[in-house]
């Protein structure tokens, strides 16, 4: 059986302990209460964790309904564009062979635009 002493002290470190992790958490890790509290929102950090870009390709893919794409090459042999789009666009796949091709805004390209945003353009091969 403790001592009341020593369940003064063990309170005491376990309060410490707490503070330092909290401590730790803001100043090193740049932990946000914000993100913890609405993490279970539709959406929501996105634009946190994702660039600009990213964000538009996805509405593109949504606004038209589309069901598989391609990108340009310019996108395709952008390895961080090309991982996080099809990350983020799931269950929206990437298909080689898809008459969807998401494109540059500043790019030409033969086939038919569909929609464009900001950024990118979505043409119909």
């Amino acid at each position: 059986m403790m001592k009341k002493s020593d369940l003064y002290i063990f309170a005491i470190l376990i309060i410490v302990c707490v503070l330092k992790l909290v401590q730790i958490g803001y100043s090193r890790i740049n932990f946000s209460t914000d993100i913890l509290l609405n993490s279970f929102k539709k959406n929501y950090g996105e634009h946190i964790a994702l660039k600009k870009d990213i964000i538009e390709a996805k509405k593109l893919l949504i606004e038209n309904e589309i069901t598989n794409f391609n990108l340009s090459e310019e996108l395709m042999s952008n390895g961080y564009f090309k991982q996080r789009i099809v990350e983020f666009s799931y269950p929206i796949r990437l298909n080689e062979t898809s008459k969807a091709v998401i494109s540059l805004r500043n790019k030409s390209n033969t086939c038919k635009l569909k929609s464009k945003l900001n950024d990118l353009k979505l043409y119909e091969c």
